[in-house]
Formats: structure tokens, sequence, C-alpha cells
């Protein structure tokens, strides 16, 4: 489909909703996909950014994290594909490289690897910047978006009663620039983790919104390599987890554009990677496998090290609030960040974008935005609901994480090792789990009868140390 198809649609839909001006402040991946589809149902669309856009797929100050490893989950890809077609043959192009899960990935997790077949569920793995910059071009190329670039939002602008958003104040970040009034029919935050959105609430009379906190202390350290297919034989990917309650330690090895590799090390509760040579790779070498350590000792380096600190996963329950204005929506990383380790965050901000495109279709026709807040959050929280129930259920293993434990994790826990240790040996047991990792399936797959027979049936075969590991 091409950008002309893209917008001839925004103008059909924007007739069909009664919308007139949206305004997305943050034009990370959650802001570009809500600007994508906003773009559908408003006459125009506002997207706000800090920073000045790069030219060209490099690193920008307002995503520091953008320098690490990210992964786009399968659900992810299939919903950022519907909304920019031809996107992921563009990426496959430039460099990315897509790669089977688990056919080419050495996966070591529970004492073993995940058995490797190639069961046609694959990913495209490239870095963030050049993902963020392919889908930015394609936003700002919506002829009914106007893109304000290094400027500021300071606050809400809301009706006489204060039930209503009715757009926000603005100022160019640049010297004797005026704070200006934008209205708005509808505005979405999508400014990530340091999202304003509790303060601007509570100053409009709002209550601040329940927190969840889980701390895990994670901290992981980044070097890019050229890639070298000689010390990775038979596979494109490494990923390496930490079993709990002694183990802290993990890394990833992924191929991106450009020939390169991308390898992040991490560790929880305060144990990080040393951004030096010897200690990166002492660190890389003391993990539960051998293969990254082995894949780079002799690898050639193309950059220095960069590091970033996680204390938590932070959610914002918007879901609970007995009141909220009309015309305001929170998505991304404002509503929930999650350990950056499981790799959830860009398919969750997808997966917000697909709830927003469904509650703005049933509106149809409908003069007022009226109810679109609590049945977005609704629907957004079901998906947030799996990704933090799998992060935190998984970060809850290791005894110092500290936060609320939901009821029955630990019960969880127990019969999700048996899935890990299943998945060492079983064909459909590692189906199931890349399913419900990928979000392609529900987590309540790993529990059905069929699958809970052959854990029973595995941990039986494997109940005695394999004397291969």
């Amino acid at each position: 489909m091409s950008d002309q198809t893209v917008n001839d649609q925004a103008r059909r839909y924007s007739s069909q909703t009664g919308g007139r001006h949206a305004v997305v402040i943050g034009a990370s991946m959650a802001g570009l996909l809500a600007a994508r589809v906003l773009g559908d149902h408003f006459e125009r669309v506002t997207l706000i950014e800090r920073d000045a856009f790069p030219a060209s797929a490099a690193n920008r100050k307002g995503v520091p994290q953008g320098r690490h490893l990210h992964a786009l989950l399968v659900k992810g890809e299939q919903i950022i594909s519907k909304l920019f077609p031809g996107l992921t043959s563009d990426l496959t192009e430039g460099g990315a490289i897509r790669f089977d899960l688990p056919g080419d990935v050495l996966w070591h997790h529970f004492g073993g690897y995940k058995i490797r077949f190639y069961s046609g569920m694959t990913i495209i793995s490239m870095s963030r910047p050049f993902l963020e910059s392919q889908v930015r071009s394609r936003v700002l190329a919506l002829d009914n978006l106007t893109c304000l670039e290094q400027c500021d939002v300071d606050s809400l602008l809301a009706d006489r009663d204060r039930t209503r958003i009715t757009g926000v104040r603005v100022h160019k970040r640049s010297e004797g620039s005026q704070e200006e009034a934008l209205d708005a029919d509808l505005v979405v935050d999508a400014t990530g983790r340091g999202s304003r959105s509790p303060g601007w609430l509570e100053a409009l009379g709002y209550s601040a919104p329940e927190e969840s906190v889980v701390k895990v202390g994670i901290g992981y350290t980044t070097r890019i390599f050229r890639q070298n297919p000689d010390s990775l034989p038979g596979a494109k990917a490494i990923f390496t987890m930490p079993v709990p309650p002694h183990g802290k330690r993990g890394g990833a090895l992924f191929p991106i554009e450009g020939g390169r590799w991308i390898v992040t090390l991490a560790g929880w509760l305060g144990d990080h990677a040393p951004a030096e040579e010897q200690g990166f790779l002492d660190f890389a070498e003391s993990l539960a496998s051998r293969d990254i350590y082995n894949a780079i000792a002799r690898a050639e380096p193309l950059s220095d090290f960069v590091t970033h600190k996680f204390p938590s996963n932070l959610r914002h329950h918007y879901e609970r609030m007995n009141r909220f204005p009309e015309g305001y929506l929170i998505m991304g990383d404002a509503i929930c960040s999650f350990n950056p380790v499981y790799g959830q965050g860009m398919s969750v901000s997808a997966l917000e974008a697909e709830a927003l495109d469904d509650c703005l279709k049933e509106i149809a026709g409908r003069d007022r935005l009226q109810g679109l807040a609590r049945n977005f959050f609704a629907r957004a929280t079901r998906a947030v609901d799996n990704a933090w129930s799998l992060a935190v259920g998984e970060d809850f293993r290791f005894p110092d994480v500290e936060g609320v434990k939901p009821a029955g994790t630990d019960l969880i826990n127990w019969y999700v090792s048996k899935v890990h240790k299943g998945a060492l040996h079983d064909r459909e047991i590692a189906r199931a789990f890349f399913q419900v990792m990928n979000m392609t399936h529900p987590p309540a797959t790993i529990f059905r009868p069929g699958i809970a027979l052959r854990i029973i049936k595995n941990s039986l075969a494997y109940r005695k140390p394999d004397p291969a590991q």
C-alpha cells in the first residue's frame, strides 16, 4: 500500500468519527503508532516531540534505551505491518535479519537449551533507531499530520468544569519562545516512563493513579560487534537467562543491519556488567552458557560500551480511576514500563494502538468522543495485564526483588518452571512457550490439558539430572 493510499484512508475515516484535531505528545514508538492510528480518524493530527529528529537511523537523546538490544515480538510485528504495509520488506532490504524461533537461536535457560526446530515462527531483528526511523518517516509523510520538533508541553488545557481536556500549552525549545495554547479534541500522552500525566491530572483536581512497583535493579551494558559467522555456527542469535535464586546474570546477542551483532549483558539486583573490555568479557564468560563469550571473544568491536539502569517495573493504573477527563488518553511506557529483558515494550504499544483503533471505529459517526478513555483503558489493560504478569512473575523468582507479589505467583512460577524445563526436550511445549512469549497466544495456552500432560510426562522422563548438562 502506498503512502498516498494511507493518506486517502485518513481523509475517509476522519469524516466518519467526527474528530477534527488530535494531539500526540511524544514521538517514540508508542507516539508514532498512536499518530498513525489517529490519522485514520481525525482531520488533523499534531505530533509534539522535545527532540530534533536525526536525519538517519541514529540514536537520539530522548530514547537513551534505544542504544541497547530491542526485540519486536511476533504480535507486535503483525500489528505494525498492518499499519505500515511494506515496512518489513523495507527493513529486510535495509539489512534487518529474520530468524526462526527456536530454530535459529541458542536459547539457554533452566539448565539447558530450548529444543531447536524450525517452527515457522520468525522475528525480525534490527537496531531500535533503524526501526524507529522507518516508522517515523512513514508517519511524518501523512498529509494530515503536523510535527512540532523541539517543543515542550507545559500543561493541559481543560474546559470550565475540568471534565474534558481541550488542548495543551506548548513552547518551542528556543530562546525567547512564548507559551502558546494548542486546542485539540483529543490529547494522547505517549511520553514514556517520565510521563507528567499524574501531576497534570492532580493539578486539575483529579486523584493520582494507583501505582504498582516491582523493584528489580536491572542494569545492562551493550556493545556492537562485527558479525563473525564462524564464531556462531548453526545459529543466528543467542539468548542466555539466569536461573534464580542464585543466578542473576543474563545476556543476548542478536544480528542487526550492517552486518553487525548487538550484544547486551544484563544483571538483576545491582549485579551489572562493567563497561570496559576485560570486565565485559569476564561477565559474558560467567553466564550460564559460554555462547556469547565464545562469539565475541575474538570479534571486532564497532562501538564503545553504553549502559542503562532500570530500577523497577512501574505501572500506573489509570483504569482504576473513578474520575478521568474526557478527551485524554495515555499510552505506552507512560501506562506501564516493563523490565526490558523480556522485550515486551514495543509490542505492548502496538497492542494499545490496535485497541485505540478499535475504540475509534466503534464510535464512528458520533459527534463527541464521550466514553473513549474508559473504553480504551479497559482494552489496553488486557494487553498490559498479560505482559505485566509474565514480567513480574519471572522477576519474583529472585527473592530480593521488592514489590507486592500478585496472589498465586509462586504457584504459577512453579508450573512455568516445569514449562521451561519441558521446553528443553519437547517441541510442543517449546512451541507453546514461544507462542505465549511472542503474544500471539494468551498465557492460558501453556495451561491447556494437552500441554499440561506433556509437561507431566517430561517431568517424569527427565527427573534425573541430564549428564550432558
